[in-house]
């Protein structure tokens, strides 16, 4: 397929409003592509060419290295570049008017095809060491030589991270359920599929090439990381028993790093609740699987907690994050040693058991794990009493946990790979007051310091994740409650994702200082969610004209270094929350 047939899809869908005319119009795209580019087209679609765990380079840039692309395609200074961006907002359709206005067509102009775009995007990602930037530069600037306009405007969108469809993982699984099978009926297939082997584009393949019945057959494998399970979260104990189905095992909450570790034989490899792979990270937690896992092959998650050396009480996750950020690992380990609590078992030696009720689970973890005092299952009892939950939840808190967990015991327990579930529900410390939800927010923007905070940021600009549109909409600003320690942190962190203008997945209805790529996730509470003139979250799905905003929001302190963009708090967690706020107050 001409890549500018992809093109000019990407510009239809992005075109169109509507979310099941952007599905009919990809599908169809779909089905004229050529059964071995389909995978290629959904990764560069989903912008990435390869998923996170392969651990293979990918070729996100900067704006600050596209704008010297452009303009060395362009035979334009970079002066006029950046100009031309602050006005147009978007890197790719810079590119695109650049390149139409300039001379740089030739007779010797290649035709592009996906596979050509692909595997050139995919050669330039693995370019590094010294002069590899300008490598980058240099190929990138070839490729749109021989582009169409048009094709150049989602080149660039896909290299920095912006495509701008609106087209969503979810999107792109109904539109290959309605090109290969007909309409929309086996996106659970797939998704399921996906959501154990967390390749999108293999699980297309799978798809064309030999059909459905191939897709549902895709399982758990060692060594290929489940996209883990996630838990819904309210604060009122007889609600939770009442969702659940009356009885409940209550685990304690960890305030550490969530780990799948993957046991096949005498190899380990962990993965983090991004898919990255992080074994270099923790030798230690390697060893421990070793030593103290008693099966030949087993797909464990747990939480991996840092402890204090002299006295074996648990430390705050923020120091467990300072292993992420140090490369002399042999002293981390003495100065941040960590214990490993075990929470669920999906796979033992052969056998995928994520279809098992929870204590079945349970029990097989207790037969697979030699207890140690650093290897351990989480803390839990069994209760059918909303008041003991309280209790638990309080014993939790005053021995230094973050909260609990109740997890349903009934047959259908199952693990839902990918869903968060009402199976699993949380109550937090942070739930009994205030807002009922301590909300996970990418930062997007930053508004300048005056006075003592001169040189630094004085408010933060925050967003949701709206996973229906694949946008940033803001909830927040904050600009209280910062420490010195942490605004130079701030400072520190996100100048490296300074950028030109607001990235175009971002929606704002406050002009920043400066803009940010959508990349840092940090913890925020608040007083409670209220309709909102100024942020767009969750406008046109709440009553009025209004978004959604966190009244008072103040930064806990937490990086939430372990967390994706994309799996930030969503627009319909916030709507979910203000509805049952407004109810609870009616």
């Amino acid at each position: 397929m001409f890549y500018r047939v992809l093109a000019q899809a990407y510009d239809e869908i992005e075109s169109t409003s509507g979310t099941l005319d952007k599905i009919q119009l990809y599908s169809d795209m779909l089905k004229n592509a050529e059964p071995a580019e389909i995978d290629m087209i959904v990764a560069l679609t989903m912008g990435k060419l390869h998923p996170d765990w392969k651990s293979e380079p990918e070729i996100g840039i900067a704006e600050k290295m596209a704008i010297q692309v452009v303009a060395t395609a362009a035979s334009v200074p970079e002066k006029v570049v950046v100009d031309l961006l602050r006005k147009t907002g978007d890197i790719g359709s810079t590119g695109e008017a650049l390149l139409q206005e300039s001379a740089q067509a030739t007779l010797f102009a290649e035709d592009l095809t996906v596979s050509l775009v692909y595997n050139a995007l995919a050669q330039t990602a693995k370019l590094s060491g010294s002069g590899s930037n300008k490598a980058k530069v240099s190929k990138l600037a070839g490729l749109l030589t021989d582009a169409d306009p048009i094709e150049a405007r989602y080149i660039l969108r896909t290299v920095t991270g912006s495509l701008r469809l609106g087209l969503g993982d979810m999107g792109i699984i109904d539109s290959l359920s309605t090109a290969f099978t007909g309409n929309r009926d086996a996106r659970g297939d797939i998704e399921a599929a996906f959501n154990v082997c967390s390749d999108l584009g293999s699980v297309a393949n799978v798809l064309v090439e030999k059909g459905i019945d191939a897709v549902r057959d895709i399982h758990t494998q060692v060594g290929v990381p489940i996209r883990m399970m996630a838990a819904k979260k309210l604060s009122d104990a007889e609600e939770i028993m009442e969702k659940i189905g009356k009885k409940a095992f209550v685990e304690y909450k960890y305030d550490g790093e969530r780990v799948q570790a993957h046991k096949n034989g005498n190899e380990v490899v962990l993965y983090s609740r991004r898919q990255e792979v992080i074994t270099h990270q923790y030798p230690d937690v390697v060893q421990l699987i070793l030593t103290n896992i008693k099966a030949e092959s087993c797909v464990l998650e747990g939480e991996c907690v840092a402890i204090d050396p002299d006295t074996g009480k648990m430390r705050p996750f923020q120091e467990l994050m300072r292993r992420r950020r140090k490369t002399n690992i042999e002293s981390m380990q003495k100065e941040v040693p960590v214990a490993l609590f075990v929470f669920d078992i999906l796979y033992l030696n052969g056998a995928d058991v994520t279809s098992l009720p929870m204590l079945d689970r349970r029990k097989l973890m207790e037969e697979t794990i030699e207890v140690s005092d650093r290897v351990s299952l989480t803390i839990g009892e069994f209760t059918e009493e909303p008041d003991r939950l309280y209790e638990i939840f309080e014993e939790a808190i005053n021995t230094g946990y973050e909260g609990v967990i109740a997890k349903a015991i009934h047959e259908n327990s199952r693990y839902q790979a990918g869903a968060r579930s009402w199976l699993w529900i949380k109550l937090k410390a942070s739930y009994t007051e205030g807002l009922a939800d301590s909300a996970d927010l990418v930062i997007v923007g930053a508004i300048h310091g005056r006075g003592k905070r001169t040189g630094l940021y004085g408010a933060i600009l925050a967003s949701a994740y709206d996973d229906m549109t694949d946008t940033y909409p803001t909830v927040c600003k904050i600009g209280t409650g910062f420490t010195e320690e942490m605004l130079t942190e701030f400072k520190e962190r996100l100048d490296e994702h300074k950028i030109e203008t607001k990235n175009p997945k971002v929606i704002s209805g406050i002009d920043a200082d400066v803009w940010f790529e959508p990349v840092e996730v940090i913890e925020v509470l608040g007083d409670e969610i209220t309709s909102s003139p100024t942020h767009p979250a969750g406008k046109g799905r709440i009553a009025g004209d209004a978004g959604l905003a966190i009244r008072f929001p103040r930064f806990t302190g937490k990086w939430r270094d372990d967390k994706d963009p994309t799996q930030a708090t969503t627009v319909d967690d916030l709507i979910e929350a203000f509805e049952k706020q407004r109810q609870t107050r009616e």
